[in-house]
């Protein structure tokens, strides 16, 4: 039978964190039912609110028969109100409905919004570690390059004009034409939030450089540490540009599985684009409605996100600790559920060839998944990232397992 081109790269493609991913779903860690289990801490997902939520998520959604036929398929205007409610309170901007496109997920979203902005061969900016998944969501289909602004540990992986710049040379050195510059805070994986002046930094360069800036603001409500999240859109309002403001449900409401994600755009042309692409990736009304709910119960959402916020720093603290106590080096983090952590000096040599075998020989010796920083774009080898949204137990167990494991292996000399 035959397969095309792009299926065949596709295929060829496939990310090892997904393999892993599955792996250890098919054998998953329990404390007394299958202690010997894998143990995953390579998938961003918060596994500490389905308590709070459950009974929210449970209650009757009130369907009428208009649920039951087709709708608007960038999403119902009752939920892009609520949502745009939503979206003004966190970013402090206003936001309206008929500004946003929902579909099924945020990676449905940026593929869209590639398809709008950008030409086939085309790049787009991501300063560096950055999500691994952006390399799927621009190339997979539309064949939008990604061109890393690599940051590093010994500058705190601050991004800085200069990063900025030279990912714009090495971009025009490959004769590709920079369309934007794609921004993720609070960042995955460094579980960093960033500056008001490093933002406007960011402005002043892509204004400066004709670029459109696109924000990944997922982890907007999962801020724990002292400095406050600004979102991009509320700073490009006051530079007087455009801004591609990236949401979804899968992150700050634990809710990965719901498949549900937003874009609010100031550029007309391209959101009606992005609109009219989400024909192929509608959400259910179904599960717009049992959002709609959620969005609708103001007191929910404070006490909701007080609690997060409140746990996610209470496993911030005690992953630290664990990984601390271990002899393992870490980057603070002040968002998110991942740890920046860096296994440098247990590499049989500092190649990134040395730390995916140090990846494979974690996950086979220790059945413990944690995502090595070179899907991230790591600058340098040795760093992986480990989501620690997870019961302390799990974690506890974790950690003992890696730490026995590295312990079989030569430590190299700093």
């Amino acid at each position: 039978m035959y397969i095309s081109k792009r299926g065949t790269k596709l295929l060829e493609n496939h990310q090892p964190l997904v393999n892993a991913h599955f792996r250890c779903a098919q054998d998953p860690w329990a404390a007394n039912v299958n202690p010997e289990g894998y143990i995953n801490l390579g998938t961003a997902e918060n596994h500490l609110v389905y308590d709070i939520l459950k009974t929210k998520l449970n209650a009757s959604p009130g369907f009428d028969e208009a649920h039951t036929h087709y709708s608007e398929l960038h999403g119902m205007k009752c939920f892009r109100d609520k949502l745009a409610g939503f979206l003004t309170n966190t970013t402090s901007h206003n936001i309206t409905a008929d500004k946003l496109a929902v579909a099924s997920g945020s990676s449905a979203i940026i593929d869209m919004l590639m398809f709008a902005m950008c030409e086939p061969g085309e790049g787009i900016i991501i300063p560096a570690p950055y999500y691994a998944g952006f390399d799927h969501d621009l190339k997979t289909r539309v064949n939008v390059e990604p061109i890393p602004a690599y940051t590093d540990a010994e500058n705190g992986f601050v991004i800085s004009q200069e990063v900025l710049q030279q990912a714009l040379i090495q971009a025009g050195k490959r004769k590709i034409k920079v369309r934007g510059i794609l921004i993720t805070n609070p960042n995955n994986p460094l579980g960093s939030v960033y500056s008001d002046s490093t933002l406007k930094m960011i402005i002043a360069f892509a204004k400066e450089n004709k670029l459109s800036i696109i924000a990944d603001e997922l982890y907007a409500r999962s801020v724990y540490g002292k400095r406050n999240y600004t979102s991009l859109a509320r700073l490009t309002e006051e530079a007087g540009v455009g801004i591609h403001l990236v949401y979804g449900f899968a992150k700050d409401f634990g809710l990965s599985g719901f498949k549900v994600g937003a874009l609010y755009s100031t550029d007309e042309k391209i959101l009606q684009v992005v609109q009219q692409l989400a024909y192929f990736m509608p959400v259910s009304n179904a599960a717009q409605k049992i959002l709609y709910n959620v969005l609708q119960d103001e007191a929910f959402l404070n006490y909701y996100f007080a609690e997060n916020r409140k746990r996610l720093y209470a496993a911030s603290v005690h992953i630290h600790e664990k990984l601390n106590g271990a002899g393992i080096d870490t980057h603070p983090t002040e968002a998110g559920f991942f740890v920046w952590l860096n296994l440098g000096k247990w590499l049989s040599a500092q190649t990134f060839d040395a730390e995916m075998d140090l990846y494979t020989y974690i996950l086979d010796e220790a059945k413990v998944n944690i995502s090595p920083g070179q899907v991230f774009h790591s600058a340098d080898p040795g760093w992986f990232r480990l989501c620690y949204a997870r019961e302390p137990e799990m974690i506890n167990q974790a950690v003992s397992r890696i730490a026995t494991v590295l312990g079989k292996l030569e430590q190299i000399p700093a």
